[in-house]
This record gives C-alpha cells, sequence and structure tokens, in this order.
C-alpha cells in the first residue's frame, strides 16, 4: 500500500500516517500479517522526521493495531472484530469493506464523510483537461458564474497544482476515472456533468430546411458531438458546416443567414449579424454544486 503525506495539509503528518494505516487495515489493503516499511525508510521516503513516523507506529502499537516482532519489525494484527471493535466500529470496517467491493478507495469514504460532517467551502477549482481548447472552454464557463479562482491543467501538472485542502478539482466524464487515480488523498474530486446538444436548443425554434447551420468551435470534440446530435434529432447533414475557430479566416466561411452553435470564447469572436445559439458544455446542476461548494 502507498502512503500519500502532504505538509500542505491542516492535518498533521503524524494523524495523516495514523489514519492511512488504520484506514488501510480495516479495508484489508493492508491484510494481518503485512510487514510496515521500516522508520528509517519511511522517512526516508517521505522527507519527513524518523520521530513523527515512530509516534505514529508507536500509537498504533498501543491501539492494538500492530505488532512488533523483535528482530523483523512491525506486522499489521488481525483486527478481530469481536473482541476489539464496539458496534459502531464494526459498522465503518463493513462500510469500509463494502466500499472498496465497490471500487472506492477507504480514503475516497472518509473524505466524503469529512465533507458530510463538516462541510467546507472551496476558495479554488481547479479544472483537468488535456485538450487546451476544451480547457479554456470549461475554463470561461466556470468562471463566468463563480467568483473564486478558476484554474485549468492539464494530466502532467496535476500532482502539484491539486496539492490544496481548499482546492475542488473538476473534469469532464470521460477523463474521470483517469483524474481520480491522480489526485492525492483528501482531494475532493466532481466529474462535470455536461448537458446535451438537443437540450441546449430546447425551445429554440428549428430553422428552415433552407437554412444553414453553422457549428463553431476551436474544440473538435463539440463539433463532432454537436453535429452528431443535431443528425440525431432529425437535423439534415446537408444543412451542416463545422467550422474550426483556429483556422485562419473562419469567419468567412459563415454565411450571413447562417444559424450558428458555437462555445462560449467562439460566440465572443462572430461575425455581426449572426444568429448564434452558445452550447454550453457544462449542465446546469452541475454549475449548481459549484456554487453550493465555493460558497455560492
Amino acid at each position: 500500500m502507498r502512503f500519500w503525506l502532504t505538509k500542505n495539509s491542516e492535518i498533521p503528518i503524524h494523524e495523516q500516517l495514523v489514519r492511512q494505516v488504520l484506514l488501510g487495515i480495516l479495508s484489508e489493503d493492508l491484510p494481518a500479517g503485512y510487514k510496515l516499511p521500516s522508520i528509517r525508510a519511511l522517512s526516508r521516503r517521505h522527507g519527513i522526521h524518523a520521530n513523527t513516523v515512530s509516534a505514529a507506529y508507536h500509537d498504533l502499537l498501543e491501539r492494538g493495531w500492530l505488532e512488533l516482532r523483535h528482530g523483523s519489525g512491525l506486522y499489521v494484527r488481525s483486527p478481530h472484530l469481536s473482541d476489539g471493535l464496539g458496534k459502531l466500529d464494526r459498522l465503518l470496517v463493513s462500510l469500509l469493506q463494502t466500499a472498496k467491493a465497490e471500487g472506492y478507495e477507504p480514503d475516497e469514504v472518509l473524505h466524503k464523510l469529512e465533507h458530510l460532517v463538516r462541510p467546507r467551502t472551496y476558495e479554488r477549482i481547479l479544472i483537468v483537461e488535456p485538450a487546451p481548447a476544451m480547457r479554456e472552454i470549461l475554463k470561461a464557463e466556470i468562471a463566468e458564474h463563480l467568483s473564486v479562482r478558476v484554474d485549468a491543467v492539464d494530466q502532467p501538472s496535476l500532482s502539484n497544482a491539486a496539492r490544496s485542502d481548499r482546492t475542488l478539482v473538476v473534469a469532464l466524464p470521460t477523463r474521470a476515472t483517469k483524474v481520480s487515480r491522480g489526485l492525492p488523498p483528501g482531494t475532493l474530486f466532481i466529474p462535470l456533468r455536461v448537458r446535451s446538444v438537443s437540450g441546449s436548443l430546447e425551445g429554440q425554434t428549428k430553422p428552415a430546411p433552407e437554412v444553414v447551420i453553422s457549428i463553431v468551435s476551436r474544440s473538435a470534440e463539440i463539433r463532432h458531438g454537436a453535429r452528431a446530435m443535431l443528425i440525431a434529432v432529425g437535423v439534415d447533414p446537408i444543412s451542416l458546416c463545422e467550422i474550426d475557430a483556429t483556422s485562419s479566416g473562419w469567419r468567412d466561411r459563415i454565411a450571413p443567414s447562417a444559424f450558428v452553435i458555437t462555445d462560449i470564447i467562439a460566440a465572443r469572436e462572430l461575425p455581426a449579424g449572426c444568429t448564434a445559439k452558445v452550447f454550453r458544455v457544462v449542465a446546469d446542476s452541475s454549475m449548481a454544486e459549484l456554487k453550493q461548494l465555493c460558497g455560492g
């Protein structure tokens, strides 16, 4: 089991280590008989004082979770649920083990419980998105609705950028699994819910058959997705024109009578006179959740 220790947390290093070992034992990630890293090895690996590791191990020894085998090291003891734990402890062990069977890590469960019991207000949103065009679109949409700081990064720079107890990390649902696996423990991560093109066009009068519908965006993902959804709701493919807003002279390709579907950034650069509908990626329900977590 890998331990995640951060010096930037409001939780002391000693408590972080005790908590992670205990969660590992209860979830059976650290099975009975597992040998823990030595004090020297763990302190060197994480750049922390040996006394801190020693104190954490001592606490766990005193509480009966570890056993010392002289000349060999520290090992995990069997939990013995019926002997050493009360009713609440058994319920929590059961919760952790059930969550593990569903694919959730112990720290995820703990963080969710902490948030339910002691909700915190986040001061920064970090968007993780590998595609540069989509990254800027998501940042513009979220920043338009929230007053907190909004940053956007790609995956390689995530590990350092996310290390803050007041940072809320978000990503598109298609990136969620990869992003969540790379986050430090205790980081709140929320997959963004996205709205469909058909939902965005609800209430909009359908353009006449002879009207060209231009799909304008820097994001190929938005262009292709919008085209597929429009065809699915009955728009003739012949009426659709995809325009890459990063290409030279892209504005000249928009017919004066065109109906334009575009993103929040490209909308600012459209020629005058266009009938435009801005397609927003983030669903209203997801934006409302972010507002709640960031204090409105």
